[in-house]
């Protein structure tokens, strides 16, 4: 077990994005269990420096959607590779599409991995500093402080975030400078994903000629492309439904909270629906997006004889196992908050879902679709494109992190100082 900075692994991370951003396209490509999509735009480098533009300008201007493209996924089980050649060979085959479409070359992106078994730390610091006023070295002070363990060996951190301050003892504070204080603390979360996983989505993009700028978990990716400024501020969750895992990524003060992945999808359903009708998956899918009456029908017709039986019979197998997955959904949500929950992915297309959603979770519950990429059209932004929408917003949301000079100044301070011991070893 090590205990890094937390500082550096966000800066490690950041970095890499930012590169990807600083070439003329960047590409997103979600890694599902149904299919493979990828999505490059342009990149304006002029809109991502906030310099005379003020911190609340729109960074995700930046972006202008070029193309996307799809193909059937292969070699994937439960959100991760399992087959890194038949993977490889749907990657190439990803990219050729790319490449009839827009003409551009893709040799690197950012990907996203939906399985992987993510799991939520928190690191916590705070240190005695009597100041008139915080600024960002004082905060970066304190931010050089967290350290958390983490098994390299097992797992490795995809996303690093600061949460929120500690100030003189009153916790919530999302931005403490200009306050005087005698005390500071400050509490990041780290999500993390297993080793191997990653290990094998490197090697299926190595294979097909493809550099990794980064990766990022789906559903937390879904929530920056579909989530609206209020909702990533007051809170929200984002519920990505795939293949074989749906995704669930909590939000709070702009900040990624918790991220969970269940094993259930709706290629699942489709099962269940071909066994119970004796047809093929094919078949069954088609049925399951195309039934008219939703999921939303009265439960008491279920079983019922007539005209209406096969519907019925349909609406029987459909109906719980869907339930059943809102369920799982619900034991993941903060407790005590009543956040709404925004679906996204090929699995949220079921006629009637939202009504079963609110009516299992006993919240509001909405149909997200990417709002961050510009040039975005109604077929390409919708929800099941929403995670390779998300990974070009999360590269932008990196490089313009707020708190990116207060941590960039403390590693710099970090550098000094290692320096200077150096020094001393050497000459006392």
């Amino acid at each position: 077990m090590s205990s890094p900075s937390v500082i550096r692994t966000h800066q490690a991370i950041k970095a890499r994005a930012s590169a990807a951003l600083e070439k003329r396209h960047i590409a997103g490509i979600d890694i599902g269990s149904t299919r493979f999509s990828c999505v490059v735009a342009r990149v304006r480098p002029e809109m991502l420096n906030r310099t005379g533009r003020g911190r609340d300008s729109d960074v995700f201007a930046a972006l202008e959607l070029e193309s996307v493209a799809e193909v059937p996924a292969a070699g994937v089980y439960q959100g991760v590779i399992v087959d890194v050649e038949a993977a490889a060979k749907a990657l190439r085959n990803l990219i050729a599409q790319t490449r009839l479409q827009s003409g551009i070359q893709v040799d690197g992106a950012l990907f996203a991995l939906s399985g992987g078994s993510p799991r939520t730390l928190q690191a916590n610091a705070s240190s005695e500093i009597p100041v008139r006023r915080i600024d960002d070295a004082v905060i970066g002070r304190v931010m050089a402080r967290c350290r958390q363990e983490i098994a390299h060996r097992i797992r490795r951190p995809l996303h690093v975030e600061p949460l929120d301050f500690t100030l003189d003892g009153k916790s919530g504070v999302y931005d403490p400078r200009g306050a005087p204080a005698r005390s500071l603390g400050v509490r990041f979360s780290l999500i993390t994903v297993e080793r191997d996983g990653l290990q094998a989505l490197a090697s299926a993009a190595n294979a097909a000629g493809l550099k990794v700028h980064g990766v990022a978990c789906a559903s937390a990716a879904s929530g920056m492309a579909c989530l609206t400024e209020d909702e990533l501020t007051l809170g929200a969750t984002l519920v990505d439904i795939g293949g074989d895992v749906t995704g669930v990524a909590n939000f709070k003060g702009d900040r990624l909270r918790s991220v969970h992945a269940l094993t259930v999808g709706g290629a699942l359903l489709t099962a269940d629906i071909a066994q119970a009708l004796d047809i093929p998956f094919d078949k069954a899918e088609l049925m399951k997006c195309a039934q008219a009456a939703g999921i939303s029908a009265d439960p008491s017709i279920l079983g019922g004889a007539g005209p209406g039986e096969a519907d019925n019979l349909l609406i029987g197998v459909i109906r719980p196992r869907v339930e059943e997955m809102f369920e799982l959904v619900r034991a993941t949500l903060p407790h005590g908050e009543h956040r709404p929950v925004v679906l996204c992915g090929g699995g949220c297309r079921m006629p009637g879902i939202v009504e079963v959603g609110q009516a299992v979770l006993g919240r509001r519950v909405r149909l997200g679709r990417s709002i961050r990429t510009g040039g975005s059209k109604n077929a390409t932004s919708a929800q099941d494109h929403a995670t390779a929408h998300g990974l070009l917003a999360h590269a932008v949301r990196l490089n313009c992190d707020p708190w990116n000079e207060a941590m960039e100044n403390a590693l710099q301070g970090e550098r000094a100082f290692s320096g200077l011991r150096a020094w001393f070893a050497e000459h006392w």
